[in-house]
Parts: structure tokens; C-alpha cells; sequence
């Protein structure tokens, strides 16, 4: 491995006994090692859409190693080192230079090279098998930055796809994308995402890009499509406690890998319970989309980020999507969008 991350890191991965997995993510390939079998166990069920067979040098390679016991830190801990980019709570985020460094507290450390497509990451033992916070928390911020510097970007969003026509649902969590993705699915609609979708440049303009985020599972869910009720997982999770299902559990015609955008909508919950839409412009869905792109999180991939938004809402048609109580309604509604492209 490439020594860009400091001769602490080289010296720790020396002799370490390591398990490797290989995930073809969209043409891009990563290499997951890990010194613990759980931690192996919750990429390798994050991943599971991807995996692939060993071939040439990965684009991306990713470290997951147990914080030694009795140690503070890993050798990739730098707290407070750098210009600080992002805080979340239970997730901080710095630059230098070509390095960053995330910390979760209580979680581990990382330190990353994202254009050399490189990471290593220390794991609190105690967590080693909430695997819900190792795939959402510990891995996926570091790993979307080094997908983002080879030009795949995430947005939080759920997507849909029918008849060749991609649409993006961007929202905030508990905005009701998950309850209206059900809806569609039972619709004839097939499943880009539930809650994350990758979004790239591609030979016909924008390309949604399928990645298999997990959807809550709550009654209210298992009323809309019965089948989660036999795909519950049920593990508890320090920071994840709720149900949830993988979009593959749903069923083999359920997803689909990818699909050109063509439909821009922003769904928001109607206060009197009745469903409605209309027509957003560019400027303002460009304002609104930022804010679900993780444009924050890395200078250096800003600008191509923003650029790549900036052509979608001039290429797509924009809605807002007022959703009500009837299920029916709110298809038919997305219906009438989609045929008005």
C-alpha cells in the first residue's frame, strides 16, 4: 500500500491478519480489508449488491482495523488536527492538505487520502458488531468522499425508476420518501434507492445510479408491502435501532441498476392530508438540491459536484409533491408528472 498516510499507518498494517473482500460499485472497484469478522460481516451486508472477484488494482482501498486494547487513539487519530469541516455530533470531520481525518466519538478514527483512494479506519471494539454505525457511520462518509473524486456523487434521496424515465425524490429523513417509494413499488415502479441514491455524468446527461440502502421497517411499512414482515432484521444498534430490510429482500424484480434522470421531485408531507404537486424552477430546485448533496463535506469536490446539479434542474422537470393520506392518490400523482415529460 501506498505510505501517503504516514509510517504509523504502514507499521500497524505490517503483519496484521486481514480479510479481503472485493465490491465493483458501479464500474468503480474497492477493496475492503478487515482484521475482525464482524467488521468484515457488516461491510460485506452493506455492500452485497456489489460484490465482485479480485481483479486488477482497486480504485479505492479501505482499512478496517480494532483499536488496539488499552490504546487512546489509533495511529490514524489526529483530534483536532486540520481545518474542521464538518461536526455532526457523533461524527467530525477535518482537512489537511491532501488528508482528512474523521472521528466519530466512542466509534474510531479514520484517516484518509481521497484522491489516492486510500483509508484506514480504527474501530472501537465495543462496536465492533453494531454493524448498522460500522457501514453508516465509521465507513460510508470516508468512502462517498474518494466515489466523489472519481465522479460519482451522493445525494439523499430516494429514486424510482419505470419505463426508461429516472426520477429523484430528494428529501430530509421522516419526509415521507420511503412511505411514497412503497407506494410506487406497488405501482409498477422499480427501486433506485430508498434513502441514498449516486448520481454521475453520463452519455445521455445525468445518470441515477442504484445503491441499496436499507428501508425502516415499522407496521406501518409492512401494511404497504407485506413481504418485509419475512425480511425484518432485527440486530440492535447503538445509533440505528430501528427494523430494517434491504431493497434486495424485496424481491428480484424490485430494483434496477441504473436510469438517466428525467423527473425532479421534492416531496414534502401536506399539512390537510391532500395530495397535490406543482412546478418548481430551476433556480429555486437548484437552491433546494444542494442541500441533500453533501456539498459541505469536501472542498475539493465542491465544484464538480455543484456543476454536475447545476446541468440536471436545467435538463429535468421539477415538482414539489404535497402528499396526502390516500396511497392511491400519491401515485397517481407521480402518474401525472411522469407523463407530463
Amino acid at each position: 500500500m501506498s505510505n501517503s498516510l504516514g509510517k504509523g499507518i504502514v507499521q500497524r498494517l505490517d503483519g496484521a491478519r486481514l480479510n479481503a473482500a472485493t465490491y465493483s460499485v458501479h464500474g468503480l472497484e474497492t477493496k475492503v480489508y478487515a482484521d475482525n469478522h464482524l467488521l468484515a460481516l457488516a461491510i460485506q451486508d452493506f455492500l452485497r449488491s456489489f460484490r465482485g472477484l479480485p481483479g486488477g488494482s482497486p480504485d479505492i482501498e479501505f482499512y478496517l482495523l480494532t483499536k488496539e486494547p488499552g490504546a487512546e487513539h489509533g495511529p490514524g487519530d489526529h483530534k483536532g488536527r486540520g481545518e474542521l469541516l464538518y461536526d455532526w455530533q457523533v461524527l467530525r470531520y477535518r482537512s489537511e492538505g491532501q488528508l482528512r481525518y474523521q472521528e466519530v466519538p466512542g466509534g474510531g478514527s479514520i484517516i484518509a487520502d481521497p484522491e489516492g483512494g486510500l483509508a484506514v479506519a480504527f474501530v472501537d471494539e465495543a462496536i465492533s458488531a453494531c454493524s448498522w454505525s460500522i457501514a453508516h457511520v465509521i465507513f460510508f462518509p470516508i468512502w462517498a468522499q474518494m466515489l466523489k473524486a472519481r465522479g460519482v456523487f451522493p445525494v439523499h434521496a430516494a429514486g424510482l425508476e419505470r419505463d426508461g424515465l429516472g426520477i429523484l425524490f430528494p428529501g430530509k429523513s421522516n419526509c415521507g420518501k420511503s412511505t411514497l417509494s412503497l407506494h410506487l413499488l406497488r405501482n409498477g415502479y422499480k427501486l433506485l434507492g430508498d434513502d441514498t441514491v449516486f448520481v454521475r455524468r453520463g452519455e445521455a446527461g445525468t445518470e441515477l445510479l442504484f445503491f441499496p440502502e436499507e428501508v425502516d421497517v415499522c407496521a406501518e411499512t409492512v401494511d404497504l408491502y407485506p413481504q418485509l414482515a419475512l425480511a425484518r432484521n432485527l440486530t440492535e444498534d447503538r445509533w440505528q435501532p430501528k427494523a430494517r430490510v434491504n431493497l434486495n429482500e424485496i424481491g428480484p424484480n424490485a430494483v434496477v441498476e441504473s436510469s438517466p434522470a428525467r423527473l425532479l421531485v421534492f416531496p414534502v408531507i401536506a399539512e390537510d392530508g391532500k395530495t397535490r404537486y406543482e412546478r418548481v424552477n430551476p433556480t429555486e430546485a437548484l437552491a433546494e438540491l444542494i442541500l441533500y448533496a453533501f456539498l459541505f463535506m469536501d472542498p475539493e469536490t465542491s465544484k464538480e459536484n455543484f456543476a454536475l446539479l447545476a446541468g440536471l434542474v436545467q435538463t429535468v422537470t421539477s415538482y414539489r409533491l404535497y402528499m396526502g393520506r390516500d396511497g392511491s392518490e400519491l401515485a397517481g400523482a407521480v402518474d401525472e408528472m411522469a407523463a407530463a415529460v
